[in-house]
């Protein structure tokens, strides 16, 4: 039988502040690391972007589909799209069968990110315009091997137009080479999530969090 992957989330050979790395990576493999993340988990190895996109063709065509409807793909930084980002979080009274959470139904505040001077160990923020408009969102953390999608949103006006595909595919187009992206239980969510995420290249896998 074969054993579990295993995602270093510690010293990558990118690092180039240890002890500033070690210090963002500790608290993400704790939180990993309790047995509630081992199996199965929403897995994406990826090491050739253009790989990728030849072998997921719903995600790639969809993706461009929303590019041709005009939706454009950017970094955000959260404290400037509040209004936007809350009119997200409200636009459905449920996902995923369950009612939103108060975090979500109260109007947000952001502070701008800090400077990370890691590729490898960093909070990133990227979103998906409709001229002016932020309608959908992402926040990834990266911690060595590890890209953890941490929170993933898109205005339900907009959805229909496969603005979550080309956010995910766009974020992924950008990330530092070879990563293991990982996004949540497999056994979570709606079949809608998961159809998503398996079109997306997610697939269940056992894993064990290296410091």
């Amino acid at each position: 039988m074969d054993g579990p992957l295993i995602i270093g989330l510690g010293d990558h050979a990118e690092c180039v502040h240890a002890n500033e790395c070690d210090a963002f990576a500790m608290p993400l493999h704790q939180q990993l690391s309790n047995g509630n993340y081992d199996w199965p988990v929403s897995v994406l190895g990826l090491e050739d972007f253009d790989a990728y996109l030849a072998g997921h063709r719903t995600a790639r065509k969809r993706a461009q589909r929303a590019r041709n409807l005009g939706f454009q793909f950017d970094r955000i930084e959260r404290s400037d799209y509040v209004d936007d980002i809350y009119a997200i979080n409200t636009s459905m009274p449920e996902r995923q069968g369950r009612p939103m959470s108060a975090t979500y139904r109260d109007r947000p505040s952001f502070e701008p990110l800090p400077h990370y001077p890691c590729p490898r160990h960093r909070i990133d923020t990227w979103g998906v315009f409709a001229g002016d408009t932020l309608v959908a969102y992402l926040v990834l953390h990266l911690s060595g091997e590890l890209v953890l999608v941490s929170q993933i949103l898109g205005h339900a006006d907009y959805l229909a137009s496969d603005v979550m595909y080309l956010l995910v595919v766009e974020a992924l187009r950008r990330l530092p080479l070879p990563a293991t992206v990982f996004y949540n239980r497999h056994d979570s969510g709606t079949e809608g999530l998961r159809y998503f995420k398996t079109r997306l290249g997610f697939a269940p896998e056992r894993v064990a969090w290296a410091a």
